[in-house]
């Protein structure tokens, strides 16, 4: 059962980020492609690095990774993170163990023809002068929506096959158990998971080994467009009496009376 709909903190490593006027002018309230997905996939595997005793991811107060650097920290020093989680490799000397997050592709998939159209309603509850309560349904907003079918590359990069090994299997069964509920909380469906085969790669005069997990996932889209001058109508419900026969239906339930038409309908009982 999904207690909380937790929500995905700043994963992106780029120092260019761009916000575009593009989803609020076009009243876009959902959009799950590329940098949603891969937000929520680098945020999660980032919280289940943080507790690892060997694998521990460490960050700054603004969440990037504290990777060594020129000063010459020791790398074994707690100040530094012992992996990398991230979108890009851009660092000029390459940190290992690492996790990169890559996206592969994918296509639309279409609900309807109509892109799935639906009007969205505000629920008032209306009680006149004699007690009787109705729900009114007022249009709000008129609502599409559709699905993407897209792909994700977990790629997976360390100094020893053993280590790789290890990584393979906790990243591996992180998405699929501990962050599967998570993830579909926030609009990420994992399809299916695919551990690829282990390869590895001279560097600097020995190896680096590396295994790509591939996902095929299923998200969505959402656009809620305002309907705008609307114009609202307050529907009376009039009782004839005030102990109508049970099971029967009422001149309230049959008729859609008019202002001035009240007082002729409504029977006045001592």
């Amino acid at each position: 059962m999904i207690d909380s709909q937790n929500l995905p903190g700043t994963a992106l490593n780029g120092d260019h980020v761009v916000y575009s006027s593009y989803f609020a002018d076009s009243h876009i309230v959902q959009q799950s492609a590329i940098v949603h997905p891969k937000s929520l996939l680098i945020d999660g595997l980032r919280a289940i690095f943080r507790n690892d005793s060997v694998f521990t991811y460490r960050s700054d107060d603004y969440g990037f990774p504290l990777t060594p650097d020129h000063t010459g920290i020791d790398i074994d020093s707690e100040l530094t993170t012992k992996i990398l989680i991230s979108d890009t490799y851009r660092y000029e000397v390459k940190f290992f163990p690492a996790i990169v997050i890559k996206s592969n592709g994918g296509s639309y998939k279409p609900i309807s023809f109509n892109q799935d159209m639906t009007i969205k309603y505000r629920t008032d509850m209306v009680e006149n002068i004699y007690g009787a309560k109705r729900k009114v349904l007022t249009p709000t907003h008129r609502v599409y929506t559709g699905s993407w079918d897209m792909n994700f590359d977990v790629m997976i990069y360390a100094e020893s096959q053993s280590e790789l090994e290890e990584l393979t299997d906790i990243v591996s069964l992180a998405l699929q158990y501990n962050l599967w509920n998570e993830l579909r909380a926030n609009g990420l469906f994992i399809k299916s998971l695919r551990i690829g085969g282990e390869s590895a790669e001279p560097y600097a005069n020995d190896y680096v080994y590396n295994v790509t997990i591939s996902l095929n996932t299923l998200s969505e889209w959402r656009v809620e467009i305002p309907i705008e001058n609307m114009v609202e109508k307050i529907t009376f419900s009039i009782e004839p009496s005030r102990t109508p026969i049970p099971g029967s239906r009422t001149s309230a339930d049959l008729l859609s009376t008019k202002y001035e038409s009240i007082l002729e309908l409504t029977e006045i009982t001592q």
